[in-house]
């Protein structure tokens, strides 16, 4: 990916990011009013921080991080868009605090299931393409796996009138979340190959390990609404990221 279509992603990203965050902060300052806020910050605080964690990440590799080193940084730029774009997920708490409509329920659930499914691709697509840079193949990767996320989602019945669309979007489809959870796993398990492969060497053990804590935190911050579950996946997504900066800046990729 060329240094110009980074910085375009990277702007798509930050204005996604702001416009949620002024979304967010309204929504606080209406809970607080409410006297709902102790129902309310379980839900936005997580969304908050994991919009703005992902967002000062994604700044720092994009104008640090060499593009030629890893095929994840190809995939990083449009990954960290999408994992802000899940954040959307909180607007249907944001329309029963303020009664302000400003896009349906069914169509904040398309987008939600679209950047959870295609973000699990592209940390497979970071996973597998890790060792041998081909940029053909990985465009081809990235495009059929935008692909097969949106026919997926299109395909993929959403129930919005369940009862938890009230505080976040939820993937109310079993065979839809273990699809989310399988490649998941599977581009866990090809970094812990990889690192087996290389012997578990300095470099590899620490790139496979932030993006693990990064796959395992984001998951759990974006398919869980359980408090606890998502303090514990801001953690160890917050630790994979920074460990990401840190090995990239150890190993001489900054600029």
């Amino acid at each position: 990916m060329g240094k110009r279509a980074r910085f375009i992603l990277l702007g798509i990203e930050g204005v996604i990011t702001v416009i949620l965050t002024i979304v967010l902060v309204h929504g606080i300052t209406t809970s607080v009013e409410q006297g709902s806020w102790v129902i309310a910050r379980s839900h936005i605080l997580p969304s908050l921080i994991h919009l703005w964690v992902t967002m000062v990440v994604a700044t720092l590799l994009c104008f640090f991080y060499r593009a030629n080193i890893g095929a994840e940084a190809r995939v990083l730029p449009m990954l960290f868009l999408m994992i802000s774009l899940g954040n959307v997920k909180i607007l249907p708490l944001y329309y029963g605090l303020t009664t302000t409509i400003v896009i349906s329920p069914y169509a904040i659930a398309m987008v939600y299931h679209f950047s959870l499914l295609f973000s699990s691709f592209l940390f497979l697509a970071s996973a597998i393409f890790q060792q041998t840079i081909n940029p053909i193949k990985l465009s081809q990767y990235s495009f059929v796996g935008a692909s097969v996320a949106l026919f997926i989602t299109v395909l993929t019945p959403i129930a919005v009138n369940n009862p938890s669309f009230l505080y976040e979007v939820s993937v109310t489809n079993s065979l839809f979340a273990w699809i989310c959870i399988l490649i998941n796993l599977l581009a866990a398990l090809t970094f812990l190959v990889s690192m087996l492969e290389e012997h578990f060497s300095r470099q590899a053990l620490s790139r496979g390990l932030a993006f693990i804590l990064m796959i395992a935190g984001n998951a759990m911050v974006a398919m869980s609404q359980h408090p606890a579950v998502n303090t514990i996946g801001l953690i160890l997504y917050i630790a994979g990221s920074t460990d990401l900066l840190l090995v990239t800046r150890a190993h001489n990729i900054w600029f």
